[in-house]
């Protein structure tokens, strides 16, 4: 629900769009004023590369785009071959008023809902795939069991990019970061036990749980490619020690060390990303 006195999220998103301050934020979450450009970038990337990969032959099969937003992933999944089923209740220029620019002609079925209750019937889909969505949710477990009815057995859930917090002081400094939400609320983040337990209660295996630094999923924007999420050590190492960075390569472990370093910082809202399976 949106707090008193906040914006619209496409208010704030304008608003956003208008500082140059937020350029790069803007880019990087796929929130351009031209929406197909943006499509199109997020069908070329690299993540959408490694999510198909997750996912195995979306071509020909049926996905739900659950919390579609302005239809990047719709658009790229109708382009690989998919028949796309995008949910997304907000009907302006961020939500369903988007997708409708990119779409025409495509594969794909706007729903006008929450992820509460999901007007498909039972084993409808092949595939559900969330990105950055989970963390908005009202009812994070009615959503779950949303997503197993509608799956076909032995179908294939992916939830990519949710934000991750240990504790309450956690989850205030990242909302207190966070510069949408400073706008227009609706952000949140839950614990990583908490998405596992909601996963695994409605009747999913987990196949695959995917820290910050294990892809380029949840990499993204720091790392672009998995070149560059390979390279991450030298790169951190170029930025703190500067002109040092070509003689460190040559001590003992230091790409090891720098690597452990990496993985523990336990950034409040860090993503995580996770493979499911209906049996």
């Amino acid at each position: 629900m949106v707090q008193q006195n906040k914006m619209s999220t496409a208010a704030a998103v304008s608003s956003l769009r208008s500082d140059t301050r937020y350029a790069d934020l803007i880019r990087d979450s796929y929130l351009d004023q031209d929406v197909l450009a943006a499509a199109q970038r997020f069908y070329g990337s690299a993540e959408f590369h490694e999510v198909c990969q997750l996912l195995g032959n979306v071509q020909n099969s049926k996905i739900l785009d659950l919390g579609a937003g302005t239809g990047i992933a719709s658009y790229a999944f109708a382009r690989a071959g998919g028949q796309v089923y995008a949910l997304e209740p907000d009907e302006s220029d961020v939500g369903r008023g988007a997708i409708n620019q990119i779409v025409n002609g495509m594969p794909v079925e706007l729903l006008d809902a929450f992820g509460e209750e999901i007007p498909l019937p039972d084993e409808s889909v092949d595939i559900v795939y969330a990105r950055q969505v989970l963390h908005h949710t009202r009812d994070l477990q009615k959503v779950m069991i949303e997503c197993s009815r509608v799956l076909k057995p032995g179908g294939r859930i992916l939830v990519c990019r949710e934000h991750v917090v240990d504790d309450e002081q956690q989850l205030k400094q990242f909302l207190n970061d966070h510069p949408l939400h400073q706008l227009a609320g609706g952000e949140h983040a839950y614990s990583l036990e908490t998405y596992q337990q909601a996963i695994t209660a409605a009747g999913f295996q987990l196949a695959k749980v995917l820290g910050p630094w294990d892809s380029v999923i949840n990499a993204f924007p720091k790392a672009r490619s998995n070149d560059e999420l390979r390279r991450m050590p030298q790169t951190v190492l170029a930025e703190r020690f500067s002109h040092l960075a070509p003689l460190m390569r040559f001590i003992p472990g230091i790409h090891s060390l720098t690597w452990r370093r990496i993985r523990a910082y336990r950034e409040p809202g860090r993503l995580y990303s996770f493979l499911a399976i209906k049996p």
